[in-house]
């Protein structure tokens, strides 16, 4: 036996091709066009997850492993050096459907995260495949407001009047840092 053939036996990493994972979410749409136009539900999906801990791979040796799986397997052959932990993939790529509002969301900063014992934060970037017009996120706060007034803003239901609301188009791409309060809109992809 050479030694090219001992290779070709062994499972190594290759060009994986993922399963998305689709979750159902209130805020979703039955119809993923023009991401996905041959896919209808019967419940409202309104993620459509790439690179998920849970997404599968579709080809080769590695057919039906997880992501989780393979990243615990090959660790930094796969994640590379740069991320934090070897064993755990370090990007989630998916896609959002939002027709409704979804909630304000404020993700941790690093600082943030440590303190109520987790790794690390979460920083995320959105890139604006499809928005149909008029197409709005919130992105942090409007300048002077305050923590108190956020408060109170909450308190009578009125907080989407504190949102430092912008037009999003196709084509853009939005940097939302850790510690940074972001909210979706309706109508952008």
């Amino acid at each position: 036996m050479n030694g090219f053939f001992v290779v070709g036996l062994m499972k190594s990493l290759y060009p994986l091709l993922m399963l998305p994972g689709f979750d159902p979410r209130p805020w979703g749409t039955h119809d993923l066009s023009p991401i996905y136009p041959n896919h209808r539900f019967d419940e409202k999906i309104g993620e459509a997850w790439l690179s998920g801990d849970d997404c599968k791979v579709a080809n080769g040796p590695h057919t039906g492993q997880t992501l989780s799986q393979l990243s615990q397997q090959y660790q930094r052959e796969l994640v590379g050096d740069a991320a934090r932990d070897p064993k755990r993939f370090p990007l989630l790529l998916k896609f959002l459907f939002p027709h409704e509002k979804l909630s304000v969301q404020v993700h941790p900063d690093d600082e943030q995260a440590v303190r109520v014992g987790q790794p690390w934060g979460k920083t995320e970037c959105w890139y604006v495949a499809h928005a149909k017009p008029g197409a709005q996120i919130g992105l942090g706060l409007k300048t002077g407001v305050t923590a108190q007034q956020l408060e109170e803003a909450i308190h009578q239901n009125r907080a989407e009047e504190a949102l430092n609301w912008i037009n999003v188009y196709a084509g853009d791409m939005i940097y939302v840092a850790g510690g940074n309060g972001a909210h979706a809109g309706s109508g952008g992809r």
